[in-house]
C-alpha cells in the first residue's frame, strides 16, 4: 500500500503540524516491517541553509507524541561537505548553476514582456467591450467562430479576433514555460554526463546515505524555505527515484510551502521583480522555477496563496487556471491541508484527494474565474479518482 502525502501551504509553526497529524504519525502502513516497528520520522530542512539542524524544536514536538526515532536528511551540509573535498567539481556545478540563472534571466525578461502584451490586450478590448472579462475570452469558441464569420458584424469580427489573440498569447507564456524546463534540464543533463559526478566515491557514498536515510523512514517531512536550495540540493543527489520508491513502500510525507511544491509536477514560484500582470507592489507574478519531483501530476499546487495571488480578483483566477491548465490549480494557505492517499475498492486502486484541514480549506482556481473553496472531508473531482467516476455517473 502506497504511503499518504499530506501538503500544506505555510504554516507557522512546525509543532502545530506534528500535533495536528500525531495519529497519523503514530501509525504505519509501510510493507517493511522493521520501519513499521521503528516508525522513524525523517526531517529535511535543507531550506533553512546554514539552519538546517537547528530543528530541536521539531524533535521535541515528535518525542512529545512517542516517537523516539528521529533524523534529518542533512543534505544542505552534506553538499557543503562535498563542495570542500573538490573544490575543481563544484567549481563545474557552480558555472552550469550561473548557465541556467542566466537562461533563466532571458527567460523571465520574456515572461514579463508576454504578461504585458496580454494585460494590454485585454485593455484594448475592454475599451470597447467595458464589461468583458478575461474568462468570457477564454471560453469563446474560435473555431466555431471561424466557421460563422460571414454572419459577424464588424464590431462581432473585432471580438473573435481579438479573443483568438489573447488566446494565443496565453499560448505563448506556456510555451515559453516548456521552453525555459527543456534548455534547463539539457544543461542539467549535461553536467551528469560530462563531469563525472556520478563516478565520484564520495558522491557516490554520499548518496547511497541519503537514499538509506529516506527508505528506512515510515514519515518524511519536508519543511520549507528558500524554495531553489532545498530543490537544487534534492536534485542534486538525484534523489527523485528515491522519493518515488519510498512512497511505493509505506512512507508517508508532510510536506510545508517549498516541501510541498518539490513533490508537484512544476514548481511555481513568484518573481518578486515583476508585477506586471496585477499592476500591484505587493503582488508578483507568477514564473516557473523547474520541474518537480511528480510524486503527484494532477494539481498544481500554490502555497502561500493569500499572501501572492488576488484571489478576489476573477482575472487573476481564470489567469492562474489557464496559464497552468495541465492540472488543477490549488491554493494552500496556513492552515490548509490537502491529503493525497491512494486504496482499493471494488479490485481498483484509486487516489483520493481531500481536504483534512480543520480550520481552513483549500482554494482551487477555475478558468471561469471563481474560487471553489473545498472545506475538511470534502473530495477533489479529478481523473482516475473514486469521486469522479461517481460524479459522472449522476
Amino acid at each position: 500500500m502506497k504511503g499518504r502525502i499530506v501538503f500544506n501551504g505555510n504554516i507557522q509553526l512546525e509543532q502545530d503540524f506534528i500535533h495536528s497529524f500525531r495519529e497519523a504519525l503514530q501509525s504505519s502502513h509501510h510493507q517493511d516491517p522493521a520501519v513499521r516497528d521503528s516508525r522513524k520520522t525523517l526531517l529535511i530542512t535543507a531550506a533553512w541553509q546554514k539552519r538546517e539542524h537547528d530543528e530541536q524544536h521539531i524533535r521535541d514536538a515528535l518525542h512529545g507524541i512517542g516517537l523516539e526515532q528521529v533524523e534529518n536528511l542533512s543534505i544542505y551540509h552534506a553538499f557543503n561537505q562535498l563542495r570542500s573535498a573538490d573544490a575543481d567539481l563544484y567549481q563545474v556545478y557552480h558555472t552550469k548553476q550561473q548557465v541556467v540563472q542566466q537562461v533563466k534571466l532571458f527567460y523571465r525578461e520574456k515572461n514579463s514582456g508576454l504578461i504585458r502584451i496580454l494585460q494590454n490586450q485585454l485593455r484594448l478590448l475592454r475599451e470597447t467591450f467595458p464589461a468583458i472579462s478575461l474568462a468570457q475570452v477564454l471560453a469563446y469558441d474560435v473555431d466555431s467562430g471561424q466557421k460563422i464569420l460571414s454572419d459577424y458584424n464588424p464590431w462581432q469580427l473585432l471580438y473573435h479576433y481579438a479573443c483568438q489573440d489573447i488566446q494565443a498569447s496565453i499560448g505563448n507564456l506556456r510555451e515559453n514555460d516548456e521552453r525555459m524546463l527543456q534548455v534547463c534540464h539539457e544543461i542539467d543533463n549535461t553536467f551528469f554526463a560530462s563531469s563525472g559526478v556520478l563516478q565520484h566515491p564520495l558522491y557516490q557514498q554520499m548518496r547511497a546515505q541519503l537514499a538509506e536515510r529516506l527508505l528506512s523512514a515510515n514519515s518524511i517531512f519536508i519543511f520549507g524555505g528558500h524554495v531553489a536550495v532545498l530543490f537544487n540540493r534534492l536534485n542534486f543527489f538525484q534523489l527523485k527515484d528515491v522519493f518515488e520508491e519510498a512512497l511505493e513502500r509505506g512512507s508517508n510525507f508532510y510536506t510545508v510551502s517549498a516541501g510541498s511544491m518539490s513533490l508537484c509536477d512544476y514548481l511555481v514560484v513568484f518573481d518578486e521583480t515583476s508585477n506586471e500582470w496585477t499592476g500591484s507592489s505587493r503582488m508578483s507574478d507568477f514564473e516557473l522555477f523547474d520541474k518537480g519531483f511528480g510524486l503527484v501530476t494532477k494539481i498544481q499546487l500554490f502555497p502561500h496563496c493569500k499572501d501572492y495571488i488576488a484571489m478576489e480578483d476573477p482575472d487573476t483566477v481564470a489567469y492562474t487556471a489557464a496559464r497552468f491548465h495541465r492540472s488543477v490549480c490549488v491554493g494552500l494557505d496556513q492552515r490548509s491541508f490537502l491529503q493525497l492517499e491512494t486504496y482499493r475498492h471494488e479490485e481498483r486502486e484509486y487516489e483520493r484527494f481531500a481536504s483534512v484541514g480543520n480550520h481552513e480549506g483549500l482554494y482551487l482556481f477555475h478558468t471561469n474565474g471563481e474560487v471553489e473553496i473545498k472545506h475538511t472531508g470534502e473530495e477533489l473531482l479529478l481523473p482516475g479518482t473514486l469521486a469522479w467516476e461517481q460524479h459522472h455517473r449522476q
